[in-house]
Parts: structure tokens; sequence; C-alpha cells
């Protein structure tokens, strides 16, 4: 009768509860890692969604106006670059969710298959201990001990035995519940591909309007290429007396700084009066503070917060092709802001005015001036808020920018290092 008790190792329970605890931790490491890159495309996308409206409101500005314009052009290429983008983002969300359903798909196929293993071992483990544990045998299986010592060694395992099928029943339990978790979690996903693929159709479409918009926009434009002609000679002759205006500025600037250094060195060497120290000493002190914010300004390259609240860069520095005239290159000294009618402009850095004036073209401009070696410039202004001279703080508002008649909000913002013109888009923070 002894030997045909079937005797399960009680240490079986651990095989059940690694199996369950390594599938469990191994769903939730992956989830994890997967939620993490998710919430990321999931973040982008909302920063791109905010691109979107902020540039469908500047296109409806210049829009509102019943003829077709490089601004309503602009707004339309970047609306269509960013909505691009969108699309981009949401493909990567959906490559994701395809692998995170294979994943899903996997684990699932493995836990099935080791649940009915361990079902089929636990029904044999059943029927074995039906023949053999019944309570006669449990009284012939004691006390057919050869001595009192192995009478306790059998009935403590019998405790181990039984205790041990509890166990493995509670771990079959949990990773049935986990089978269940998985599967809910797979007709999860597979509904979020489903509506993950509704909303890049509905981007999709949304993106065929644009380009058919911007087709018509362009087609409009051809048809005035003499005009656009006219107005970008117009805008030439505006941009050249701009560059020679700023020169004429930085120049006499400089000019002053190197009298103003020369005056303090001749200071320094006579050393006649008290009267003449203290002068010496305030010249040194203006001359080390206008270094030192010209160092500041050096470092905060990449950091600058932006001129205007919303908008994009519609012209970029450099030579850029004209978006509508053929084999036409056109050079920007800085960049092109389009943004909202009435936004307000304001300075990217503490400084001083330097100079104000009105450029045919180019309406109101304002230049500060950033220590002894850098510069920014506002230009296509309707408003200014500030006076020559006067000292500004980063952020503070120094002036509206202008409308004109086609509807189009534009800033033209420049930077220069003495005679250097620099690409304002190294300055600005990314946005």
């Amino acid at each position: 009768m002894e030997k045909a008790f079937v005797f399960m190792d009680p240490t079986g329970k651990y095989r059940l509860k690694i199996l369950a605890c390594l599938l469990v931790v191994l769903a939730n490491i992956q989830g994890a890692l997967a939620q993490k890159t998710r919430s990321q495309l999931e973040r982008e996308k909302r920063q791109n969604l905010a691109k979107i409206a902020e540039t469908n409101r500047i296109l409806k500005e210049t829009g509102a106006e019943k003829q077709a314009s490089l601004g309503q052009l602009t707004a339309l290429n970047e609306q269509i670059t960013t909505q691009q983008v969108l699309i981009n983002k949401i493909s990567e969300e959906l490559t994701l969710l395809d692998k995170e359903i294979g994943n899903v798909g996997q684990r699932l196929t493995t836990m099935e298959n080791n649940f009915t293993s361990l079902q089929r071992e636990y029904a044999a483990m059943l029927y074995a201990a039906s023949k053999t544990t019944n309570s006669y045998n449990k009284v012939l299986f004691l006390f057919s001990s050869g001595s009192f010592t192995e009478l306790l060694m059998r009935m403590k395992y019998l405790q181990q035995y039984s205790e041990a099928r509890k166990v493995q029943l509670k771990q079959i339990e949990a990773v049935r519940k986990t089978l269940i978790e998985q599967r809910i979690a797979l007709d999860t996903k597979k509904q979020e591909k489903h509506n993950l693929l509704g909303v890049r159709l509905k981007e999709n479409k949304s993106l065929l309007k644009l380009k058919d918009k911007q087709n018509d926009v362009v087609a409009k434009l051809n048809a005035k290429e003499q005009e656009l002609s006219v107005e970008l000679a117009e805008r030439k002759e505006s941009v050249d007396k701009l560059e020679k205006l700023i020169a004429e500025v930085i120049t006499e600037e400089l000019r002053k700084a190197a009298e103003r250094e020369k005056a303090r060195e001749a200071l320094a060497n006579s050393r006649k009066t008290t009267v003449r120290k203290g002068a010496t000493r305030s010249e040194s002190s203006a001359a080390s503070t206008s270094a030192t914010m010209s160092s500041t300004f050096e470092g905060a390259k990449s950091q600058l917060a932006w001129p205007v609240s919303s908008g994009f860069i519609s012209s970029h520095f450099g030579r850029q092709s004209h978006p509508v005239l053929k084999n036409v290159v056109v050079e920007h000294h800085g960049v092109d802001i389009q943004t909202n009618k009435g936004e307000e402009v304001r300075a990217v850095y503490d400084g001083e005015v330097a100079t104000i004036t009105d450029i045919p073209g180019m309406h109101k401009l304002i230049m500060l001036k950033h220590g002894s070696e850098y510069w920014t410039v506002y230009a296509k202004l309707a408003k200014v808020n500030v006076e020559r001279g006067q000292k500004v703080k980063a952020q503070q508002i120094i002036g509206q920018v202008y409308t004109d008649r086609e509807g189009t909000s534009e800033l033209q913002f420049q930077i220069w290092h003495n005679q250097e013109k620099l690409n304002p888009e190294s300055w600005l923070q990314d946005k």
C-alpha cells in the first residue's frame, strides 16, 4: 500500500509562484516602458495640436481678406508642416501599439499554455490524492511506519502535502486572474488602435483640404507675379535701408564706446584730482557693467524667450527661395515671425533702447543695446511703448506688431554681434 502512494513534491508550489510572479512583473515592466514612450508621443501630439490651433488663428486672420497673400501662403505652409508632423506622431503611436498588441498576445499565448499545463498537473495530483489520501489509506500509511520517528515524519509529510495543494490552488487562481487582465489589456489596446486609426484618417483628410487650399492660393499668387515682383523690389529697398540704419547705429555706438574707453584711460593715467579719480571709477564701473551684460547675453544663447507669445517663423535667416517666384532667392538678415493681430512685442533680454525710427516698408522700429557688443532689432511695429535711452527688462512690452492691408501680422526680428548678423533661431528657445 505504501508504494501505491504517489508523492508529489510540495516544493512544486514555488514553480507556480515564480511563474505567476514573473508573468506579472514582465507584463508590468513592458507596460511601463511602452507607457513612457506613449506618454512622450502623447505630449508631442498635444504640442502639435496647440501649434495647429495657433497657426489656424493666424490663418483665419490672413484669410479674412478676399485676395490671396504671401502671409496666407506662409500660414498654410506652416499648418501643413505641423499637420504632417502630427500625422507622423500618430503613425508612430500606431506602430508602438502594434508592438504592444503583439507582446500582449505572445504573453497571453504563453500564459494560456502554462495555465493548461498547470490545470492538467493539478488534476493528476488530485486524482492520485483521491486514491491514496482517503481516511483508510491515511491510517494505513501512518500505522505501517517502522518506527515512531517515521510515523512523525509521515504525519508531517501529509500536512505539508495538504498545504501544498492549497498553495497550488491559490497560485493557479492568481495565474487565471492575470490571464483575464491580459485579455482585457489586449482588447483595450485593440480598441485604442481602432480609435487612433480613425483619428489619423480624420487628420489626413484635413491635410488634403489644406493642400488643396495651398494649391489654390499658389495659383492665385502666380497670377499676380508682376505685382509680387514689385513688392519684392520694395521689400529689398526697405531691407537695405534697415541694414544701413542698423550699421550706422552700431558704428556710432562703437565709436562712442571707444571714446569713453580712451577718456577713461586718460583719466586713469593723469589722476590729478579726487574728482577725476572718482570719474575714473565711475567710467570703469560703467564699462565693466556693459561688458558683463554682453557676456551674460552671450551665455543666454538658445535660451532667449520669443519676442511674441504666439506665432511661427515665416521667413528664416539667410538666403531663402521665394515661396512663389521661381528662381528667386531672398536674403534675410533676421527672421520674420508671423503672429496674431495686435500681438504685443517684448524685449528678449535686459537692455537699453538705442534707437527708435520709422522705415518705409518696415514701419516703426526699435533697436535695443545689450551691453557693448550685442543688439536686437524689432521692426514692423504699429506702436512703440518705450523711449530712446530707456532701460528695459527681459519680457518687458516694448511695442505692438503691425498688421498690413492683407491681414498679415508679422514681426521682423534680428540679432547682431557688433557688425555681424546672427541667426535668431540659434538664440531663441524651442517652441
